[in-house]
């Protein structure tokens, strides 16, 4: 039994090391809102991201200041058409600001801000730690972009755009799917055990595992082989996660799936880089061992 027990034990370590990698990354992006605003703000850079922001500004803003409709009831029928072509005009204007908005350091500002906000609904949601409000978790506010480009467009003498209202919860998009936020919602309590627990199961395990085996060589080689199994299972479960969650994705909805990369990506790099290390520690034991090996038959 002693002969075998090392094997399981290298084999459970593997798993634990994936559970608690995963456990202390979902904790720390659920319950840490500065983590979570710093792993995000670089999408501010992201073309996808920034065209997604662009067009739904520019949809909101079109939409309400109805430039057709104000147009239409001063014009006769016959001229209907300049109506549509001052429509068009204005939608070019608003496009062009909004364009260079979201290539701002102002754009950046006001990301990581909405990106705030939006954390502190998903983690209220998740953990019940305040007033949760389900309509706005999961989601990023586009009201201070908005603005933003109101501000814009009334400096190049759309006015009459101070008296519009554009406050109404549509102006948003989504980042993280809400039926992923329901579907975990339950697991909050036991990740959070998990993400302090888990880690020291896994040095334990580690531990154990030499000092059960008879060669501590074969020991030390078990866990480090088990490291290197657990390190490429993090980098497999990434992927394969991000496929099925693409999967549940609308048709052109790809936002959600930036996020999810954005949120991942520490964690696949951390798993990439321990495959390394532990790879190279292979190495090292086997030259060690070769080594060993060779002075013991010379001193025989």
């Amino acid at each position: 039994m002693r002969r075998i027990a090392p094997y399981l034990l290298s084999v459970l370590l593997a798993m634990a090391l994936l559970l608690s990698t995963v456990a202390v990354w979902a904790n720390k992006q659920i319950t840490n809102t500065e983590h979570f605003v710093q792993t995000v703000s670089p999408l501010a850079g992201d073309p996808v991201v920034q065209q997604e922001v662009s067009g739904k500004i520019t949809q909101a803003i079109t939409a309400v200041a109805d430039i057709d409709g104000r147009l239409g009831a001063y014009l006769p029928g016959q001229l209907d058409f300049l109506a549509e072509k001052s429509n068009a005009a204005f939608q070019k204007l608003v496009m062009s600001l909004v364009g260079e908005l979201v290539e701002s350091d102002a754009f950046r500002s006001l990301w990581s801000g909405a990106a705030r906000v939006g954390h502190v609904a998903i983690k209220q949601v998740l953990t019940g730690d305040g007033m949760a409000n389900t309509v706005v978790a999961g989601v990023l506010s586009l009201q201070s972009f908005i603005q933003a480009a109101i501000d814009a467009l009334v400096a190049k003498g759309a006015t009459f755009l101070k008296n519009v209202s554009f406050i109404g919860s549509d102006y948003s998009i989504e980042i993280i799917d809400p039926e992923t936020l329901q579907s975990i919602r339950g697991w909050v309590d036991i990740l959070q055990k998990s993400a302090t627990l888990l880690p020291l199961f896994t040095l334990l395990l580690s531990v154990l595992t030499v000092w059960v085996a008879r060669n501590k060589w074969r020991g030390a080689q078990l866990v480090s082989m088990a490291w290197l199994l657990g390190a490429a299972s993090v980098v497999a479960a990434v992927k394969i996660c991000e496929n099925i969650y693409k999967g549940t994705l609308s048709a052109g909805n790809e936002l959600p799936l930036h996020v999810y990369r954005a949120l991942t990506d520490g964690s696949n790099q951390a798993g990439i880089q321990l495959v390394f290390v532990t790879l190279f520690l292979q190495v090292v034991l086997t030259v060690s061992y070769m080594v060993k090996r060779k002075q013991y038959e010379s001193t025989g």
